[in-house]
């Protein structure tokens, strides 16, 4: 049972503000970007063992394979922590250089549509306007345009409203709803 409204208050934190920036980043990548750079890492990784036992010859094409070697395990293994660790640096700095910014916001979730409330503004957004919405483990990403979103970090609420907000957005959203892992 949907019990609504649904009422989440809360101040931006840096961590949440990072917890955004990944989830957003996350959201870009389609999984078949991912396949490709693993593939690749992994071709890259063959090339230099194939190429180191039939044409290893001076110093310099020995130390050219290995790096190609290390690139592929890069590429391959730790392209998703080097860019969640990327994007969360840049947010850290983001926050600090703009923290006057990050003012407490209410979001509130009704039957028919979502009220995003702060001290300057106010607005009351249907469900069929929204372009999409994601959820990652931390947060609640609304897009209400193609590159214009709001979030909603899931330490501001308990277990129970995360779970009425899955589902409200879910059914509300259908196809637009899109999950971590769920591609």
């Amino acid at each position: 049972m949907i019990e609504v409204p649904i009422t989440v208050s809360y101040l931006t934190t840096k961590p949440d503000y990072a917890d955004f920036k990944v989830a957003a980043a996350k959201a870009l990548i389609k999984k078949s970007e991912t396949n490709i750079l693993r593939v690749t890492g992994c071709v890259l990784i063959f090339s230099a063992l194939i190429l180191r036992a039939f044409f290893s010859g001076s110093f310099l094409q020995n130390v050219i394979y290995t790096i190609m070697a290390i690139v592929g395990v890069i590429v391959g293994a730790f392209f998703d922590f080097i860019a969640r660790y990327t994007v969360r640096a840049r947010a850290f700095t983001y926050y600090e250089a703009n923290k006057e910014k990050f003012i407490a916001q209410i979001t509130e979730f009704d039957e028919e549509k979502i009220t995003f409330k702060t001290d300057r503004y106010s607005a009351s957004i249907p469900y069929a306007l929204f372009y999409k919405a994601y959820e990652d483990g931390r947060v609640f990403i609304i897009y209400t345009g193609i590159d214009e979103m709001k979030f909603i970090p899931k330490r501001a609420m308990n277990e129970q409203e995360c779970e009425q907000i899955h589902n409200i957005l879910s059914t509300k959203l259908q196809e637009k709803y899109q999950q971590e892992g769920a591609r």
